[in-house]
This record gives C-alpha cells, sequence and structure tokens, in this order.
C-alpha cells in the first residue's frame, strides 16, 4: 500500500523507537499529519511541545505511537474505529487505498479540519452500540481505543464489535492494565452487578473509568465472544510513565534512550512481573 510520503509513520513498525523520540522531541506535529496554525491545535503542548521521560505526557506519546505501529501491521483496506475523539488516531492510520470510518459521540467536523487527512476520513456520529454492519459493511480492522474500560457490559461491546469484522479480521483494543501495581480501581472478576455501573458509562477521562480487566479476564471475555488468536502486549513501565515517584527523576532528551532501555529491561523479567510493572494493555483478536 502506498504511503503518502510520511517517512516517520512509515518507519514506525521497523523503527519504533526512534519514531517515539521524534515525538518526544517535538511533539506530534512531526507525524505531519497535522495541519500547521489550525485553531483546534494552535496551541496543543501535544502536537507542538517536547516531552520527555518520566511523565505522563512521555506515556500518552507511547501509547498512541503503539497503537498505530500495531495498526499499521495489519493489511487493512478498511477500518473502523469507534469513539475516535478528535479524529488524530484515524487520521494517522489512513493511507492511499484505505477507507477509514471514523465514529464519536461528538460531532467532528472542526477538528477533522485539523489533519491533513482528515477530509478523507468517514464520519459516523452517535453511540457505536447504534451502528450497524447492515449499513456500514465489513471491516479488516476495528480501533477501540480506551473505550472498554468505560463500558458497563465489556462482553456486548466485544460481541457487537466482532459484527463488522469480516472473517479473519481483527480487533484492536487499548486499555489500561487492571493487574499494574498502580492501580485502584476493582477489576472485571471483583465487580458484582455490572447493570449498577450503566448509569456511570460512556463518560471521559479516567474519572469515567468503571472498573480495569487484567490480561487473563480480557482474553477470555474475548474468547467467549468467539474471538480467536488473542494476543495481550503490555507496555509502558515507570520508567516511561513516571509513575511510583519515578517522575522526580532528571527528564531530557539525554537520558530518554536510557529510559527506554530500562523500560525494556523490566518487561523482560517475566510474564508475572510484567503484569504488575506495566500500566498498558494492547490486545488483538480475530475474527474466525
Amino acid at each position: 500500500m502506498k504511503t503518502q510520503g510520511q517517512p516517520l509513520l512509515g518507519a514506525l513498525t521497523r523503527e519504533f523507537e526512534r519514531v517515539y523520540l521524534e515525538v518526544c522531541a517535538r511533539g506530534y506535529e512531526v507525524l505531519e499529519r497535522t495541519r500547521a496554525n489550525h485553531p483546534a491545535t494552535r496551541d496543543n503542548p501535544w502536537q507542538h511541545q517536547p516531552a520527555w521521560p518520566p511523565s505522563y505526557e512521555a506515556y500518552g506519546r507511547y501509547r498512541f505511537l503503539d497503537t498505530l505501529r500495531k495498526a499499521r501491521e495489519h493489511a487493512a483496506s478498511r477500518v473502523l474505529e469507534i469513539a475516535g475523539g478528535g479524529g488524530f488516531t484515524a487520521a494517522c492510520i489512513y493511507e492511499d487505498g484505505r477507507e477509514v470510518v471514523l465514529n464519536d459521540m461528538r460531532p467532528l467536523h472542526e477538528e477533522l479540519g485539523a489533519w491533513t487527512t482528515g477530509e478523507r476520513l468517514r464520519w459516523e456520529g452517535g453511540n457505536f452500540f447504534e451502528l450497524q454492519p447492515e449499513r456500514l459493511g465489513a471491516f479488516d480492522l476495528v480501533v477501540a481505543c480506551e473505550v472498554i474500560e468505560h463500558v458497563a457490559h465489556g462482553d456486548q461491546m466485544l460481541a457487537h464489535l466482532r459484527r463488522f469484522l469480516r472473517p479473519g479480521g481483527v480487533l484492536l483494543l487499548t486499555t489500561p492494565n487492571g493487574a499494574y501495581f498502580r492501580s485502584k480501581l476493582p477489576t472485571h472478576s471483583q465487580v458484582k452487578d455490572f447493570a449498577a455501573l450503566e448509569a456511570w458509562q460512556f463518560r471521559p477521562d479516567a474519572d469515567g473509568h468503571l472498573f480495569l480487566y487484567t490480561p487473563g479476564e480480557l482474553e477470555r471475555l474475548c474468547r467467549q465472544v468467539g474471538f480467536s488468536q488473542v494476543d495481550v502486549e503490555l507496555s509502558v513501565t515507570p520508567f516511561l510513565s513516571g509513575h511510583a515517584g519515578f517522575r522526580f527523576l532528571p527528564s531530557r532528551s539525554t537520558l530518554a534512550p536510557l529510559y527506554l532501555s530500562l523500560d525494556k529491561w523490566a518487561r523482560r523479567l517475566g510474564p508475572t512481573a510484567r503484569e504488575r510493572l506495566c500500566t498498558q494493555m494492547l490486545v488483538t483478536a480475530r475474527a474466525p
């Protein structure tokens, strides 16, 4: 598939760390999907300002790029992203010859104008539970970033999204790791009454998290609704996020490669340690 001359996005799957450090140095505008001086992004620090680990901003950049990396690994002709916020992820997933359908509950006309490929995204508004595959068609890839922790009935969400996938299509979702040692929310298996959470679902940001999933819980739930080949990747230790007081470590460009190396080292300590040390979870599940 032809790219649009985006060297960093094109290098993401081969040189992830290089791209990550570039984004830490200059913000998301380095990906060349942001229109210069657009009012929606002109003063947005994520787009234009540096942020080095350990910090929340460096964690957010890693999570975003890791999602793009995984999405770009799939040769998807049709992509659906649900609850896509301002549409920047979808704008970065778009390539020539690829159709990207973007869903969100809010009108996104102003935000889509901020992205160089935003006008080529097809926007579908409303609650994603109201979307129907009979109207939208089938997709090779469905993306759901930081959504399932805001939904009372995750099994219903997964079953609904599976309906949009062609045979062999992939669901890609990201969510905080409920097994992380700093997590204070209950996990899926600890919730006694999911119906009681319905009044609180779909609220944005971390305040809207109803509960979290451990890797094992989410893998089992994916398989229960009919997905196969479920893979869970864990990432982002305090060396990047700044959690557990690591934010007080010196944060500068010369130390960022060291923190990346320490993060990789911590994630090699074994599955139990990885579940406790990593705050972020990326799951891919294939439709049979």
